[in-house]
């Protein structure tokens, strides 16, 4: 009795079960038809891929580009859902809403897809991320508050939370099924339909659950409970935690600021990575908390009311080392990512100074995914602009004769840069025709245009930090310029304590160590004679083509050679030398 209870009650029975589970989706592809659209598509052409029945679109597309499409129709997905949002909650007409979709997803279509000569200047990371952060932000454009932008900000990530944990149920629990089945009862299950089960709950199945559970409601803010677990929330994650770290991380960061402005110093390399993360971390802290400063405690209340004070001098240390970059290689895509989120931040910072904007999180989330967005296509892009500064870099390298080492390296670098982007044709001279045909990877041309202006292509790059080793192999004649002492399998170590012993032809001992980048040699008892090896000569040995196949030292008026058959040097923190193999020449009358 009570079982036939459970399957009639209108509200528990099965019956109503799936009559809810229709009507969400019903709801999910009326409040989002373009949306489902494209994930249906998305989906369909990953199945048919996963069949490997490519004739079906063979006659629109290349075989070859179909990752390329489900990659598009995803984004194209990605795009539409925002602008169904906005359009919703300004209450347009439907018709409206689905031209908005439509329109926005075939415009990331167009940016993403391969096919399009702009196309080769997207930033695919940055556009998507920009896109996905557009979803809760978009709701907001010109209306509603920071509160309720915080709590639906926070139902969407709930309801993709329901649509993860919808993947792992139904795609899991459907493979189990499948793998009893084959395992229990030996049915034939083939590998490719985990694939169908998959492909098609996480393109389309798994995503159309999460648009069903998106909040409708654009105006409500937090109530009594919200604030009530916000409340405990701020306590642990704010106060104790987030608030702190992020002021000690603020101390460190004048603090070396202070150091660059009395040492005249040049910022680290990395410095621009963090102030990327302390700024990163100081808008999310403000995004959460800043909507319940009712309920937060006095570190809270600090933070949110003098953030702005705490960003100055790192994004003046971002701009300085930026600046010093810039100068020295040019613009890159992180580069130029970096520099405009210092323009992004210090806008929010000035904007705290108009009483309207201040403390407005929509204005905090919206400006960055904005500026993401537009940095990641276009010739305004990040890849284009970086295109333009390598582009006027490589010319003015190639330009000067000759063409020293370290030049070419940065030049050959620059290429490389370039034939990913395929942007060769920027700096390909006049007399060398590019065949838009030839290979994808561009790796004929890239040697066509290397060669071209004298360059050896098959210099390795080697990065400025990294470790210098060298390896003399190859067979030459080198002049012995009046040594007539010869000491072969020399093997001098700076790690070592104890010093590399050879003997004179008439028995003399002959002692030799490494320190400090200086060759001392002892001939019996007499004082060691300490050779200095600059660092100019350890770094010529940076590139092994270009390498000297000699050292000449002197010292004391004395002089000697050294014929190195392997070397290694650190450049960082410092370079020298701790390592040296080779032939060892001498004069006899310098060592009476």
């Amino acid at each position: 009795m009570a079982s036939h209870s459970s399957d009639t009650h209108p509200a528990t029975g099965w019956k109503a079960a799936l009559r809810e589970t229709l009507s969400a989706a019903r709801d999910a592809i009326q409040r989002f038809p373009v949306t489902t659209l494209f994930l249906f598509l998305c989906a369909f052409v990953a199945n048919l891929e996963i069949l490997d029945n490519r004739s079906l679109l063979g006659w629109i597309i290349s075989p070859a580009r179909q990752d390329d499409l489900i990659l598009s129709l995803a984004v194209a997905a990605l795009a539409s859902f925002p602008a169904t949002l906005f359009a919703q909650a300004h209450r347009f007409q439907s018709g409206v809403g689905i031209l908005l979709g439509l329109v926005a997803g075939l415009l990331a279509f167009a940016i993403i897809w391969p096919g399009f000569a702009f196309a080769s200047g997207t930033t695919e990371w940055a556009f998507v991320l920009a896109l996905a952060g557009f979803v809760p932000v978009a709701p907001f454009i010109g209306r509603g508050s920071s509160a309720s932008f915080w709590l639906f900000g926070a139902r969407l990530v709930f309801a993709g939370m329901l649509g993860l944990l919808a993947l792992g149920l139904f795609g899991g629990g459907i493979s189990a099924i499948l793998a009893s089945l084959s395992h229990l009862f030996g049915l034939p299950v083939s590998h490719d339909l985990y694939q169908h089960v998959w492909a098609s709950i996480g393109l389309f199945i798994a995503p159309l659950f999460a648009m069903g559970q998106t909040p409708q409601d654009f105006e409500t803010a937090p109530g009594d409970m919200e604030a009530g677990l916000m409340k405990r929330g701020m306590r642990a994650l704010g106060d104790f935690a987030a608030v702190p770290i992020l002021i000690v991380y603020a101390i460190i960061l004048h603090l070396y600021a202070a150091k660059i402005v009395i040492t005249w110093s040049l910022p680290d390399g990395q410095v621009g990575w963090l102030v990327l993360t302390y700024g990163f971390c100081i808008f999310a802290v403000l995004i959460l908390t800043r909507p319940f400063m009712d309920t937060a405690r006095a570190p809270t209340r600090f933070f949110v009311r003098f953030w702005p004070l705490l960003m100055p001098v790192p994004l003046v240390l971002l701009f300085y080392a930026l600046a010093v970059r810039l100068n020295a290689y040019g613009v890159t895509v992180d580069r130029f990512l970096l520099g405009l989120f210092g323009v992004i931040s210090a806008v929010l910072v000035l904007a705290q100074l108009l009483p309207r904007l201040r403390g407005d999180t929509r204005l905090v989330a919206a400006l960055p995914v904005a500026a993401l967005l537009l940095a990641s296509f276009g010739p305004q892009g990040a890849i284009s602009r970086s295109i333009d500064s390598q582009t006027e870099r490589f010319l003015a390298i190639v330009d000067q004769k000759p063409v020293s080492p370290e030049a070419e390296r940065d030049a050959l670098s620059i290429l490389r840069f370039l034939n990913g982007k395929g942007a060769l044709d920027r700096v390909a001279p006049d007399t060398l025709e590019i065949d838009p045909d030839g290979d994808l990877n561009g790796g004929d041309r890239y040697r066509d245009v290397a060669e071209a202006w004298g360059l050896d292509p098959d210099m390795k790059y080697v990065r400025p930090e990294a470790p210098i080793t060298f390896f003399g192999t190859e067979a030459a004649a080198r002049p012995i310029e009046g040594f007539d002492l010869l000491f072969v399998g020399v093997r001098p170590r700076s790690a070592s304590e104890q010093p590399f012993s050879m003997k004179f032809p008439e028995g003399r001992e002959v002692r030799i160590s490494l320190s400090n980048n200086e060759l001392s040699i002892a001939v019996g008892k007499a004082q060691a004679v300490r050779f200095k090896v600059s660092e100019e000569t350890i770094l010529s040995f940076r590139v092994q083509k270009t390498a000297p196949t000699t050292i000449s030292l002197e010292a004391e008026g004395r002089r000697v050679m050294i014929v190195p058959s392997y070397l290694f040097a650190e450049v960082k923190p410092a370079v020298e030398l701790q390592a040296i193999d080779g032939i060892l020449l001498l004069r006899s009358a310098d060592w009476p």
